[in-house]
């Protein structure tokens, strides 16, 4: 009985053995084949690159003027949602609230019907101005020296009669492959030393190329001895 016990039980592990290997090869055989079917219809050229920063500012004076992609009415409507002019039927809640001497940070989310879901956080700086909580914030290139996440950024293309800005910026978050984003933003000054950045971005995914867009809504302002902002 316990020969026939041990015979039964190697017997068992050899065709467990088996057919994990089988499963194995098949993935790989899987993989091989998508890899291939993947380079077939998408080729690399598809893939979005960061151009040189020379190549990006050597476009003729024609071809560099960016249509009003960003515009006034985005203005209002951030205006609406960052001044929290919330529809009743809307219920936020709290992520996040962290607080230390200096700096304060609120996160809440809100999930409405048949929408997408919506985020507002608020960061306080105490002792900070809003112009410098502005260079801060909107230094793309300084921001490859802070935020971790960041690979790399170029601006593309710029109008100095609105202020429109295009820019591609690649991050890479943990278990993640990197990620290309095309931003246009611009910026307004209102009263009182506030200031309405309305970004809208699109996202390319290197790996499948998987394309997604959604808008980022800043408001700068100051108070009494800080500045805080609103996104």
């Amino acid at each position: 009985m316990g020969m026939m016990a041990s015979v039964s039980s190697m017997e068992f592990w050899c065709i467990l053995n088996l057919r994990a290997t089988l499963i194995t090869l098949l993935l790989i055989l899987f993989f091989h084949l998508s890899k291939k079917l993947y380079s077939k219809f998408f080729p690399p050229s598809s893939v979005l690159h960061l151009p040189s920063p020379s190549s990006s500012t050597s476009l003729p004076e024609s071809q560099s003027r960016i249509p009003e992609i960003v515009s006034d009415s985005d203005l209002k409507f951030l205006i609406d949602n960052l001044d929290e002019k919330l529809d009743e039927d809307e219920k936020w809640e709290t992520v996040i609230d962290k607080k230390t001497n200096s700096l304060s940070y609120k996160a809440k989310c809100c999930r409405p019907k048949n929408k997408p879901l919506k985020y507002l956080s608020t960061t306080v700086f105490e002792g900070c101005s809003p112009e410098l909580l502005r260079d801060f914030y909107m230094d793309n290139n300084y921001r490859k020296q802070w935020d971790k996440t960041v690979i790399d950024h170029v601006q593309l293309q710029m109008n100095t009669t609105n202020g429109i800005e295009i820019g591609c910026t690649i991050k890479k978050f943990p278990l993640l492959t990197p990620r290309e984003y095309v931003l246009a933003w611009r910026l307004w000054e209102g009263k009182d030393r506030t200031f309405y950045c309305f970004i809208k971005v699109t996202i390319a995914e290197t790996s499948f190329i998987i394309l997604s867009s959604y808008q980022i809504h800043v408001l700068l302002e100051t108070g009494s001895s800080m500045a805080d902002i609103k996104d």
